[in-house]
């Protein structure tokens, strides 16, 4: 396993290539070449938990940088409470219970009404008290309410650009390029040409491709191609060492829709895009 590590002591792009003093077996080397970048994670899973459970709330995304800092805090909630009653509740919660201080800039609330949460609440009034309500129309718009912020989140997600994987007798190396808004990112990992090390480099490749959106070290654990029985699919196990947290586990995986590398690649997002929450 190879650790990535960032540099950020400085706001101009920089090319980084290490070379290995050997090529042995399964050592990987990687290069990447960094724009500037604000990285961006979902490192407080708790906070975002403890959002979730105030009042009128029904779904919230809290984005961070690679120190576990709120950077942004999404709140998608009912009408009634005001709104900036809600980002004061938010930040009296986190100061409470978490002892961080949250800037009332960087929080948005989204109120929205549809009709399964007004049949739900019309359904709740209806009853006597101590009488059991039927949950699937509460469950029914908490997921349309988790689906929209997905969908807010999706629009700041990194987008495989390019893929090339090239050979040269016993090495091969895998070049992988990202693009987040209007920046690119490329990543490169060099290693034995093995058809069976060529997922490890191409997930090595992505995320190094993505390092400085993490801000945090990273390792690649294991990359594999796994037979279903129907489809093959793309299998990234990822660890990474989270401040406040420590050692993290995060696994992704993305059916193979011909390229298995795009596959791979695919899949180190989708660990990532998933909230660490252990």
């Amino acid at each position: 396993m190879v650790p990535l590590t960032s540099d950020t002591t400085s706001a101009h792009p920089i090319h980084l290539r290490e070379t290995p003093r050997e090529t042995l077996g399964n050592t990987v080397t990687v290069t990447r070449e960094r724009l500037p970048f604000m990285p961006t994670l979902r490192l407080l899973p708790d906070l975002e938990d403890a959002i979730r459970q105030l009042t009128g709330v029904r779904a919230a995304s809290v984005v961070t940088d690679g120190q576990a800092n709120p950077t942004e805090v999404h709140v998608l909630a009912s009408p009634g409470k005001p709104a900036k009653q809600l980002v004061r509740d938010v930040q009296s919660l986190a100061m409470a219970q978490f002892g961080i201080d949250i800037d009332h800039r960087i929080v948005s609330v989204v109120q929205i009404e549809d009709e399964t949460a007004d049949a739900g609440t019309a359904a709740s009034t209806a009853v006597p008290d101590g009488a059991v309500v039927d949950a699937n129309d509460a469950n029914l718009a908490q997921g349309t309410a988790e689906a929209v912020l997905e969908e807010v989140e999706a629009s700041a997600r990194p987008v495989i650009a390019e893929i090339a994987l090239r050979s040269t007798g016993s090495e091969a190396e895998a070049e992988v390029s990202v693009t987040f808004g209007d920046e690119t990112f490329i990543g490169t990992a060099t290693g034995a040409s093995a058809s069976s090390q060529r997922p490890r480099l191409v997930a090595a490749a992505t995320l190094t491709a993505i390092a400085e959106l993490l801000g945090v070290p990273t390792d690649v654990e294991s990359a594999s191609i796994v037979d279903t029985g129907t489809n093959p699919v793309a299998l990234v196990v990822l660890t990474l060492a989270v401040p406040r947290i420590g050692s993290q586990s995060v696994a992704g995986s993305a059916v193979v829709r011909g390229d298995e590398a795009e596959a791979v690649a695919r899949a180190v997002l989708a660990a990532l895009n998933r909230r660490l929450a252990g």
